[in-house]
């Protein structure tokens, strides 16, 4: 009786360590959702235009024009002042620094970032969005393209 239970625990124990050994962790730059909690329960991701991302491995990846890119994507819709959230999918890393700005008409606005949460700007129309993540594992550019309403 005492070898069938030596022999349940070894195998038991070569299973628990063989899935431990096939484990793949992705350290791929994170995506990044605009949670809108004001109105109700809304996220919308933004396109990674700019990588310098290095942890397991380096990624890179450089958008010359990424306001054409921003224009491609489905159009966010948010009420003028909107506080919005930013949601990192994955966050394995440390922010040192996010910013973000919008451009209408070619004018460029700064939008104050506190934490991970701004509000969009006050006047109504188009914009693109640009948000610049500054982690401990590197730099992510994302954009998106914005109705203010």
């Amino acid at each position: 009786m005492k070898s069938v239970y030596l022999l349940a625990f070894v195998i038991c124990s070569a299973f628990l360590f063989s899935a431990c050994l096939g484990e793949k962790y992705d350290f791929t730059p994170p995506d990044v959702t605009l949670m809108n909690t004001t109105d109700y329960l809304e996220t919308e991701k933004l396109a990674a235009v700019n990588i310098e991302w290095d942890s397991d491995q380096l990624y890179t990846k450089k958008t010359d024009d990424i306001f054409a890119v921003a224009k491609e994507q489905k159009t966010l819709v948010y009420g003028a002042g909107q506080e919005v959230s930013v949601v990192f999918v994955s966050q394995d890393f440390a922010i040192k620094k996010l910013s973000a700005y919008v451009l209408k008409n070619d004018i460029k606005t700064d939008i104050e970032v506190d934490g991970e949460v701004f509000s969009m700007p006050e006047e109504k129309g188009e914009y693109i969005i640009v948000l610049h993540l500054l982690a401990d594992s590197g730099t992510v550019e994302y954009v998106g393209n914005v109705l203010i309403e």
